[in-house]
């Protein structure tokens, strides 16, 4: 799924008419940063973006610098045999007791995207749900509050229920007895 469909189907919400030509004008700009900000959102609260690294900790201390990319939020800290150790998460590192080889389990924010970037958080989304967050955020930002209350709910219980593994239930088909 590409940030494009979604901004244009918020755009349709919204009633805005052409957006994202080949110039990009200030409501472009703003409905990207809406939408970045959605994503965001939905990695921190809803579907995290889970990533695990194997690395050597000197001094009992895994520097940040060691992971791929940027740290949200420490998970779990395994060592070579696959056991968790405790761990203590501070500012610049990460504080274990022992020095060696462990595999660090951690969350990370999504990048800011363009326009025409896949989101990477499209496991269980839809356009149609991003664009709803995209909505409630872009009235939020113009001021019309109880438009975008609207909306929000919309967009959160729309991901609560992408989110929850909720299934159909069907009854059995029954007959009556004579």
């Amino acid at each position: 799924m590409k940030l494009r469909e979604c901004i244009e189907l918020a755009a349709i919400a919204l009633n805005l008419g052409d957006v994202l030509g080949r110039e990009l004008t200030d409501t472009d700009k703003q409905l990207i940063a809406c939408a970045n900000n959605c994503i965001d959102e939905i990695a921190s609260e809803y579907l995290p973006i889970k990533k695990e690294k194997t690395v050597a900790a000197e001094g009992g201390l895994i520097a940040y610098s060691l992971l791929d990319e940027a740290v949200y939020d420490v998970l779990e800290v395994r060592d070579k045999k696959g056991n968790a150790v405790e761990f203590c998460v501070k500012p610049s590192h990460i504080q274990v007791e022992h020095d060696g080889e462990y595999t660090v389990c951690y969350c990370t924010r999504p990048p800011v995207l363009g326009v025409d970037d896949e989101v990477p958080i499209a496991l269980k989304l839809s356009p149609r749900i991003l664009s709803y967050g995209i909505v409630a955020e872009y009235l939020l930002c113009g001021g019309f509050y109880e438009e975008a209350v609207t909306f929000d709910a919309r967009f959160k219980d729309a991901l609560k229920r992408a989110t929850s593994g909720f299934k159909e239930k069907r009854i059995k088909l029954r007959r009556w007895l004579l």
